[in-house]
């Protein structure tokens, strides 16, 4: 197929709908669209292990961008790793710690936590403890400066989230953004993502077109939050839903309708098939 396109979309907000699943129109037509030579990728802020789990459910193609774009897989196979510096890591450490907030820090399929982790994450190991392989998932603590110095050579991500008072994450992003070696990007108003600053979702995109060998121009991207800006401004097509942020929206050259009703459907519907 000469004229294939590379579609990558963002999910929570964009791909799913807010009962966190994905119509199945909407899958039907991904996987025409696959059976007819376009490549199609999930590009998501989630851990390997979560992505995956959503990416395998609307694609048989098996392409996932995760962690914000510091991982990516094709059929389990790695595609591209990027790892926070340890520095850096230190560094955003001993902010966290003076602001007295929670930091998660992800692998593929791991969650490293300071203070306590979130019940969701929780559920989720007991329910993955007999799982093994791309579907196991845990927990590990690294309240303790040992665990903490162990495993810090498998993060790829962070996450800071705020829920009883976002206002205080202006102030944390600004501290971050004094940080060597990473980029502070938000998918949503309560939290900060913390990625290594070379990698975002843009340079998974890039990567996985000049693989195919898809010019920039037949790519077409979806998103809705800031961490999304970067594909979508990268992109031919670079698609804000309607529920996005007006910084995304602006980033876009094409809107679509929200998630909850098909908006990714919709415009491949009309604009490939």
């Amino acid at each position: 197929m000469t004229n294939k396109y590379l579609i990558c979309s963002d999910i929570d907000g964009t791909l799913l709908r807010q009962d966190q699943t994905v119509s199945e129109k909407t899958r039907d037509l991904i996987q025409t669209l696959e059976n007819d030579g376009h490549i199609f990728s999930i590009s998501t802020g989630r851990m390997y292990r979560s992505a995956r789990e959503v990416g395998f459910q609307v694609s048989k193609s098996g392409h996932v961008i995760a962690s914000n774009g510091s991982y990516a897989a094709i059929r389990d196979e790695e595609f591209l790793k990027t790892t926070l510096e340890e520095k850096a890591i230190r560094e955003t450490y001993d902010i966290m710690r003076d602001f007295d907030l929670p930091l998660f820090f992800f692998s593929t399929n791991t969650l490293f936590y300071t203070k306590e982790p979130p019940e969701f994450f929780r559920e989720l190991a007991d329910k993955s403890r007999l799982d093994t392989g791309h579907n196991s998932f845990s927990l590990v603590s690294i309240n303790d400066s040992h665990v903490f110095d162990e495993n810090m050579n498998q993060f790829l991500n962070a996450i800071v989230v705020s829920e009883d008072d976002t206002s205080r994450l202006a102030d944390v992003r600004q501290a971050l953004n004094q940080a060597n070696g990473i980029r502070v990007l938000s998918s949503h108003h309560n939290n900060l993502e913390i990625l290594p600053a070379n990698s975002d979702k843009k340079t998974a995109v890039e990567a996985l077109g000049k693989y195919y060998g898809i010019p920039r121009e037949r790519i077409i991207t979806f998103g809705d939050g800031e961490n999304d800006i970067g594909m979508i401004q990268y992109a031919g097509t670079g698609v804000a839903m309607a529920n996005a942020s007006d910084n995304v929206k602006a980033a876009a050259n094409q809107l679509t309708d929200t998630n909850e009703a098909d908006g990714v459907y919709k415009f491949l519907k009309e604009f490939i098939s």
